[in-house]
């Protein structure tokens, strides 16, 4: 049983005695609230067979980043991450630091701390446990040092190689497809975009942030959520059906195979999604903004073809995350 669990268990016990104490000390209230709060989540994602998540103290993040030195802010998108040193070993602190305190915000953290502890696949950021003493629970995962692929789009006047771009959207459709298949129940991740998408010291590319992912029980229809997520990355069919389902996650992936594509961010410049369909209707199969292209017709032509599917309007019409991960390793064998 979980340090928390057992915690858990013995305030039950005493939880008489707890009514009787006027106020606790702020750690210790959030340690009962968040410990509570994440096992019941455990239970119901997981059909109550909970995964061990280890649990760091206050104290132990304090010291592995210096107190929080801001020369060792390591990134500032929707969370401040902090690189720290753990016994030797650099990880990525994930505080709320600079974000409103909500019932939202507690929610996006413990989601990803359940959602990421039961995912184990070299293309998704590990995640190595979490601090529940503060407020909004502090997350602590695997050091990833080379940014994000918005930030390399965003940053970076010469795009990335085309075989790299295929290689980043070959990693990224195996770690999908794995979150689809891994287990009885799909985990969504809901938020599938270049943001979200960082990069090892040898620019291998790992998924992250599951701070809106779901996972669908066994006998749900997948509307027993709130429709949540980036507008301009969400299923259009989700937003007007609040159904969720895998082929969200295959609509947010065919964006992200445009950003590849085009080498621009979505978000920023929201006409690249018309542009293509519309290019595509003219039989331009895989114009290419940034010129970069240097694939075979024949290579072109498949990419293309199968971002296309995987932003059809109706989630029926799109391949699945395993046929579109299969279609990008054949796609990367064509000989340019």
């Amino acid at each position: 049983m979980l340090a928390f669990e057992l915690f858990l268990a013995h305030c039950t016990v005493d939880k008489e005695v707890m009514k009787m104490k006027k106020k606790f000390e702020g750690k210790e209230e959030y340690l009962m609230r968040n410990g509570a709060l994440l096992l019941e989540k455990q239970v119901a994602s997981s059909e109550g067979k909970g995964i061990a998540i280890k649990i760091f103290t206050a104290e132990e993040l304090n010291k592995a980043t210096y107190n929080y030195d801001t020369s060792l802010i390591h990134s500032r998108i929707l969370s401040t991450v902090y690189k720290g040193n753990l016994d030797g070993q650099l990880v990525a602190v994930k505080t709320p630091e600079g974000l409103q305190v909500s019932d939202f915000m507690l929610e996006y953290f413990l989601n990803q701390a359940v959602t990421q502890i039961q995912i184990n696949h070299k293309h998704v950021v590990k995640l190595l446990g979490c601090c529940l003493e503060t407020e909004i629970p502090i997350l602590v995962q695997e050091f990833i040092p080379n940014g994000s692929l918005s930030n390399h789009i965003m940053r970076s006047s010469v795009p990335f190689s085309w075989s790299d771009r295929l290689r980043i959207a070959n990693e990224i459709a195996g770690a999908v497809a794995y979150l689809h298949c891994v287990n009885s129940n799909p985990i969504i991740h809901r938020d599938i975009r270049s943001n979200n998408i960082l990069f090892d010291q040898n620019y291998i590319a790992k998924l992250s942030n599951f701070g809106f992912s779901v996972v669908i029980p066994s006998g749900k229809t997948g509307t027993e959520f709130r429709v949540d997520g980036i507008f301009e990355y969400m299923d259009p069919e989700y937003i007007e059906t609040s159904k969720l389902s895998e082929k969200c996650d295959v609509y947010s992936f065919g964006l992200m195979l445009l950003e590849l594509l085009y080498w621009k961010i979505i978000k920023v410049y929201p006409f690249i999604v018309e542009h293509f369909i519309t290019k595509m209707k003219d039989g331009y199969h895989g114009q290419i903004l940034d010129g970069s292209f240097v694939g075979e017709q024949a290579q072109r032509q498949a990419y293309t073809t199968l971002a296309s599917k995987c932003i059809k309007y109706k989630g029926e019409e799109r391949p699945t995350m395993i046929e579109v991960a299969k279609e990008l390793r054949r796609i990367r064998g064509i000989i340019p």
